[in-house]
C-alpha cells in the first residue's frame, strides 16, 4: 500500500482550516500532517505575512496552495476568497498526485427489440382478390400467406405458429370443402382453447344484413364488404392494435 500524502495547513482562519481539512479528506491517498518539515505540500495564506515567510524557508513554493492574493512570485497555485469547497478541491487536485478516477464508460441501453410483426391468413378463391387485399394491408407490417381455398386455409392453420388475423372470403368456390362460414366455425373450434384466438374477418361481396348476422354467428370479429372500404379497414386494424409501417415481406401461400 502507497504511502498517504502529507498535506499541511500554514495560516488560515479556523473555519477556512476546517473547510481545507474537510476537503482533503474527501481526497484518495491524502492525510493531515501538523509538522511542516514532514508534509509533501503546502496550503498557505497568502495574505499572512508570516505564513509566505515559512513556506518559503521550507522551500515548498512549488508545492503550495495558496489561499488569498497576491501569492508569492513563482507560485504555481492559488485560490480566492472566500473559499469554496469546489474550487479548493479541483485545485488540490491539480496540485496533488491524487489519482483521478476515470469515468468508466457506460454502454449505450441496447435498443428496445421492435414488436414482432404479426401474422395474417388470406383466403379466397380468387388469385386476384387475394393479392389485391394483399396489397391493402402490406403498410400495416403484417407477414401474410395466401390460401385459395378453405382446404389450403386448413392446411396453413394446422402449421406450429398461429396467425393473429384470418380474412375470410364467404363463397370460396366449389374446390373448397368449407364456405367462409364453416371455415370460420371450424376455426372458433380449432383455436378456442388459444390464449388469444385469431382476429376473424370476413370480407366478402356478399354485406347484407343477414350475412353480417351468418357471420358474427360463425364467430367473425367483423365483417367487411367489397369493394374494400380503406376507412373502415383502417379503423378494423388500429381497433386491434395494428399501425401502419413499412411493408412486410409476403410468404405466398
Amino acid at each position: 500500500m502507497s504511502e498517504p500524502i502529507r498535506l499541511a495547513l500554514v495560516g488560515l482562519s479556523d473555519a477556512e482550516r476546517a473547510m481545507v481539512a474537510a476537503v482533503a479528506a474527501s481526497l484518495p491517498g491524502v492525510g493531515l500532517v501538523q509538522d511542516i518539515d514532514r508534509a509533501q505540500f503546502l496550503v498557505a495564506d497568502a495574505e499572512h505575512t508570516p505564513s509566505v515567510k515559512l513556506v518559503l524557508a521550507a522551500e515548498k513554493l512549488k508545492r503550495t496552495l495558496w489561499v488569498g492574493t497576491p501569492p508569492p512570485m513563482g507560485s504555481v497555485a492559488v485560490v480566492d476568497r472566500p473559499l469554496v469547497a469546489e474550487a479548493v478541491q479541483a485545485a488540490l487536485m491539480a496540485l496533488l498526485p491524487v489519482p483521478v478516477p476515470v469515468p468508466v464508460p457506460v454502454p449505450d441501453p441496447a435498443p428496445a427489440a421492435p414488436p414482432p410483426l404479426q401474422r395474417a391468413l388470406l383466403v379466397d378463391d380468387s388469385e386476384v382478390a387475394l393479392r389485391f387485399l394483399e396489397t391493402r394491408l402490406q403498410r400495416w407490417g403484417l407477414v401474410m400467406d395466401r390460401a385459395l381455398g378453405s382446404n389450403r386455409a386448413i392446411e396453413l392453420l394446422a402449421a406450429e405458429e398461429p396467425y393473429d388475423f384470418v380474412f375470410i372470403d364467404v363463397e370460396l368456390g366449389p374446390q373448397s370443402t368449407l364456405d367462409g362460414f364453416a371455415l370460420a366455425q371450424h376455426i372458433r373450434r380449432q383455436h378456442r382453447r388459444e390464449p388469444v384466438p385469431p382476429v376473424l374477418v370476413f370480407v366478402s361481396a356478399h354485406a347484407s344484413p343477414s350475412h353480417r348476422a351468418r357471420g358474427q354467428l360463425a364467430g367473425g370479429d367483423a365483417y367487411l364488404a367489397k369493394p374494400l372500404d380503406e376507412v373502415e379497414l383502417q379503423r378494423l386494424l388500429l381497433r386491434h392494435g395494428l399501425k401502419p409501417r413499412a411493408a412486410a415481406p409476403s410468404v405466398p401461400g
